[in-house]
């Protein structure tokens, strides 16, 4: 942030930060939050920026780069899904609780154990395959499977509740990155606890936690630079449609290759409350791209002591106030073992396989000789007909009661808006289909998104900005 460090270029220094400033985060957290809080009710009262022989161009920049992206319950369709987004703010932070030498997603640490990159894509099957299972299993309830609001992203889901992704979280709010920074999870009582100096006193690592920090106008030259690549192309037109517009052949799979960057991508309100309590935020990593090496991030260490710890605890209401008590904590069990599974369901491969960039649909036979040869911590892969997990009768039952009569305005206290799009929304790739430069033949399977009747997108944010930039030769600071 500029008021704690005046440097004009960013160098990638890890600064060593004081509890007074760490203070001056919190306090700037408070004032973003009551601003959110300020434009979110504002256009809940139906207001605008829009005056009487005002300067048009300059009040439609504004609905879009500060009212829109300030209010919770926008609709907006990224790459990764149609996202109801919660009231943003001026910074994106993640908090560790020590010193790491890299921050990257869980799946990836796991790859390293591998060699080969065949070794490698076999074990991204059976990743993709234990998300697959979470996904069949979020949707055996009736609060999901009717979700009507924006898309479930089950990926992310699954990161939040303990399964191995690509992604890496992010938030918004600078308390909840502070509470991981000083807190730990005992797996042996399953609760959040404060760190104690015994524990941070193991070595030179254990003694700091660490903050890191990004400006949100940043990220929207990041997606300048990467838009292009989740953009869908066609082949050339074939005709014209019934309103005299150009119909164009088949959607061609990625035609892009090479790394999109560490781009942040809003979780926004999901069934579960626990990405929206996190202020959920989340980086997707095909390839290592540790936060270590990202110089956009601003890395900000300070001293632990339990004095802040128990402080930081005790305002998130014991980690309450990050992981609430929720419909899913009935069987957290199952999720668990599905984080470990090594038996899967024929629908959870033929999932995987779609998703993997090394082997074809067409190898199927292929692969699943190959995968059921493969082992996962000494077990053998199992392909059958059946899920490997089995909801019992009156847990399922207990659930579905949870969320009858659920409304997503009333539980989360935000109203759904829109806004018109023109042009119309078009196709768009996933981000785990951008292919690399040594990726296989499985990267002709993907097909994009079909086009959404969503309000608003990514790429119209994205227009909205560069056209700041080329006016004003400045990031847009709405």
């Amino acid at each position: 942030m500029d008021y704690l460090f005046k440097t004009q270029n960013l160098d990638n220094t890890v600064h060593e930060i004081t509890y007074e400033q760490l203070e001056l985060l919190y306090n700037d957290n408070l004032r973003e939050a009551e601003e959110s809080k300020r434009i979110t009710a504002s256009s809940y009262r139906g207001e605008n920026y829009y005056t009487e022989g005002g300067n048009l161009s300059a009040e439609l920049e504004k609905e879009y780069l500060l009212r829109d992206p300030k209010t919770a319950g926008m609709l907006i369709y990224y790459p990764h899904g149609v996202v109801i987004r919660q009231a943003g703010r001026r910074n994106y932070y993640r908090g560790e609780n020590q010193l790491y030498s890299e921050s990257i997603p869980t799946l990836l640490r796991t790859l390293k154990k591998y060699t080969t990159v065949k070794e490698k894509e076999l074990y991204r099957l059976v990743a993709d395959m234990r998300i697959a299972e979470f996904k069949f299993f979020l949707e055996e309830f009736k609060h999901v499977s009717g979700w009507k609001h924006g898309d479930v992203l089950y990926e992310s889901l699954a990161q939040h509740y303990g399964i191995e992704t690509g992604w890496l979280d992010i938030t918004h709010d600078f308390n909840v990155a502070l509470f991981f920074a000083t807190c730990y999870w005992d797996q042996k009582e399953k609760a959040w606890k404060p760190l104690t100096k015994r524990q941070t006193e193991v070595d030179e690592n254990h003694k700091f936690g660490m903050i890191y920090h990004m400006p949100s106008n940043r990220m929207p030259m990041r997606w300048r630079r990467a838009v292009n690549r989740f953009t869908v192309y066609t082949d050339r037109p074939v005709g014209v449609n019934g309103a005299g517009e150009p119909r164009y052949g088949r959607l061609l799979y990625p035609k892009y290759k090479g790394e999109v960057g560490n781009l942040i991508y809003p979780l926004g309100f999901q069934p579960f409350m626990r990405c929206h309590m996190q202020s959920g935020y989340g980086i997707y990593m095909r390839n290592p791209m540790p936060l270590q090496n990202d110089w956009e991030f601003e890395k900000l260490k300070f001293r632990h002591s339990e004095e802040l710890s128990q402080k930081v605890f005790h305002m998130m209401k014991g980690g309450k106030l990050v992981y609430p008590h929720e419909g899913l904590k009935h069987v957290q069990y199952i999720i668990d073992q599905i984080s470990k599974e090594t038996t899967f369901s024929e629908k959870a491969f033929q999932y995987a396989l779609y998703r993997s960039h090394y082997f074809k649909i067409e190898e199927a036979e292929n692969v699943h000789k190959e995968i059921q040869k493969f082992r996962v911590d000494g077990k053998i892969i199992h392909i059958s007909d059946q899920h490997p997990w089995v909801i019992p009768f009156r847990k399922r039952q207990h659930i579905n009661r949870l969320y009858d009569n659920f409304s997503i305005e009333k539980r989360y206290g935000i109203k759904i808006m829109d806004r018109p799009q023109v042009p119309p929304l078009q196709p768009m790739f996933e981000p785990w289909m951008i292919p690399e430069e040594h990726d296989g033949a499985g990267v002709e399977d993907f097909r994009a998104r079909p086009v959404v009747s969503c309000g608003t997108s990514i790429v119209t944010r994205d227009f909205f900005n560069i056209m700041h930039v080329i006016k004003y030769a400045q990031l847009p600071d709405f």
